[in-house]
Order: C-alpha cells, then structure tokens, then sequence
C-alpha cells in the first residue's frame, strides 16, 4: 500500500473503537439570520433568477412553526428507550444589524434579532429544558469578518443590506465560497472568545465542543478555541486548512488538546444532494459495524420553512422514516448530544 493510501485510511485504523450503539445528530447554523423578509428573496431571484439558488438562498433563521413542527416530532419518541432524540443545535452567537448602514454591525443574541425577524430566543430555552435541542458552538458570524467589512462599504453591499440580505451573494451557485473562512487564518478579525462569552450569556454554560462555518479551521483558530475550553473538534473528517489540505487525525482520539470526531452519516432529502432516510440508515449500520458512534449531518437548512415550507415538511417526514427505522433495527440505541459523546471520550480508561 503506498504511504499516501496509508494516510488517507489511518484515521480508520487507529480510531477509538465503542462498543455501544449511539447516535449523535449535529445540525449547524442555528440562530443565524440570512435574507430577512420575503422581499430580500425578491431581490435574489430578479438579480440571479432561480437557477442560481442554492438551498442556502432560502435558509432562514427558524420560525416559531419550525421548531414546534420539529420539537414535537422529536417529543413523539420520548419513551421509546432511555436515551430518546436529541439534536446538537450549533449556534452562530452574532448577526448582521440591520438597523444602521453606517458601519457593520452585529446584534448578538442574547439581545435578540432584526425586527423583520421572530423573537425564538424562548423556544429555543424551553427545547434545552426538554431535553431536545442542545446548544453548542458554531462561531460568531458565519463570515470572515475582514472580508465581509471590506465588502460592506462597497456598492453591491450597499444595494444587497438595503434589501436585507447583505451575504446574499455568498448562498448564489458559482458564489459559494464568497466571505468564507471566519476560523481561517486569512481572517484577521477573529472573535472566537467574544462568540464564546455570548454563548454563555445566552445559555448560561459554555460550550465544549465546535463545528467550524463552512469547516474551514486554521491554526490560529485552534489555540484561541482551546483558550475558550473547547475540547472536541466536530466532523474532522470535513475540515480543511485555508489552502485546502484534510486533517488526518485518528478518529476520537486525543490530539492537540482535541478530540477528533466524525460525521459518517447525513440526512439531507434535498433534490441537489438526496441523502434521504435509506441512505442514512444504511451509514448508520456501517457506522455500528465498525464499533463507531454514528453521527448525523443535519443542517438547520433542512426544517427552515420560512421560504421552503415544503422542504422542511419533506425533512420531517423523513426525520420520522428515520427514527422508526432506528428504533426497528436497534432497539438498544441511545441517543447522546455531542457533548455527551465528548466527555465520554475524555473519561479515563480503566483496564
């Protein structure tokens, strides 16, 4: 086998081997606003036309409906074992403020959302208290802070934040890496403690564990989020350094400061990516074949039905096809959040 196969496998080979049936659901982009009223949609659709959306384009801060919708499906399973659904929530702390062109400026949230917005900071305290969402951490915007305030003064931005969707450009297809990287190193506006100290203003305890926006993760990143107390990296197995290079780490192991955890399965049933309740069955079996936890991509895009309601009642759907199916093939599952998961990783180990 030549050295370079042997890297590409060797976090397969030296993973941590588990032998319970658990399954982690990791869902990315909570409390992030994108456009914020159906006009900003308007906007996309006459500068781009439809062929140019992405499902980004219609990915919207979650509704009072949306997270009722989700919350009682994920209610609906509470009995069936010990360990029933839960749904690691990554959160943005920070976003655009849409009340002053002047500058840019961010409203975090812990003080709320733009008006043109619902208020669901009380949905999503009422979903940790029962056990069904968990937060963790994401980052502060989304964005590379000094690329998004070099646009910010030009005049596309000016035309895209008055029609109130600033980052538009950034969801349009042939676009899609426009404004990323905020944990890279070519962003020299780093605000990881910042985005840190706002997700515990919001909900009372830090986070442990975090997903890089666009799992895009650099050095200088890395020390400032050891600083902050984060110890588990999550999906390794997708992140990439600014200039592209993989990290090949072994899986669930300790390094750096890190665990090193994965994403093996996904559950995304949009037309452009068809990862449906199946497949996701079928990589959640090869996930417990391999005495590995079997954790879930489950972005927020996929219950957002702001502008896409039959998109999420689709999602739902298949949510529901997939936790019928969990709970008929293996009955002793359980269910953990990422930061469960985390500090089971960094129990010692007793022989």
């Amino acid at each position: 086998m030549s050295k370079l196969r042997i890297l590409r496998y060797l976090p397969h080979y030296l993973r941590k081997k588990f032998d319970q049936k658990i399954i982690v659901i990791e869902s990315d982009d909570w409390g992030l606003e994108r456009g914020l009223e159906n006009s900003s949609i308007e906007f996309l659709r006459k500068k781009f036309g439809d062929g140019k959306f992405s499902r980004w384009t219609l990915d919207a801060l979650e509704t009072k409906e949306d997270l009722q919708m989700l919350f009682e499906l994920i209610e609906s399973y509470k009995n069936k074992s010990l360990h029933p659904p839960v749904i690691t929530a990554n959160f943005i702390t920070h976003n655009v403020d849409y009340s002053s062109d002047k500058e840019l400026k961010f409203i975090p949230l812990s003080k709320g959302f733009n008006r043109s917005t619902e208020d669901v900071r009380s949905i999503y305290k009422t979903g940790i208290e029962k056990r069904i969402i968990y937060p963790q951490l994401h980052g502060y915007s989304h964005y590379n802070l000094s690329e998004l305030n070099k646009y910010f003064y030009t005049e596309e931005a000016k035309e895209f934040y008055a029609n109130g969707f600033l980052t538009g450009r950034s969801t349009i297809k042939g676009n899609m890496k426009f404004l990323q990287g905020e944990m890279s190193d070519e962003n020299m506006d780093l605000k990881i403690e910042e985005s840190c100290d706002e997700f515990y203003r919001m909900f009372g305890f830090k986070p442990d564990t975090v997903i890089p926006p666009t799992y895009i993760l650099d050095k200088q990143a890395l020390e400032k989020l050891r600083q902050c107390g984060i110890t588990m990296l999550q999906s390794s197995n997708r992140l990439l350094s600014s200039d592209g290079r993989r990290y090949n780490i072994p899986y669930y192991r300790k390094r750096k400061g890190f665990v090193w955890s994965v994403r093996n399965a996904r559950l995304d049933p949009h037309e452009d990516y068809g990862f449906n309740s199946d497949q996701c069955i079928a990589d959640i079996g090869k996930a417990f074949n391999n005495r590995l936890p079997a954790i879930i991509d489950f972005h927020r895009v996929n219950i957002s039905g702001r502008y896409a309601p039959a998109y999420r009642d689709k999602t739902l759907s298949e949510l529901k096809k997939l936790f019928d199916k969990i709970y008929s093939q293996w009955s002793d599952v359980k269910f953990l959040n990422s930061s469960e998961l985390n500090k089971i990783i960094w129990q010692p180990e007793t022989r």
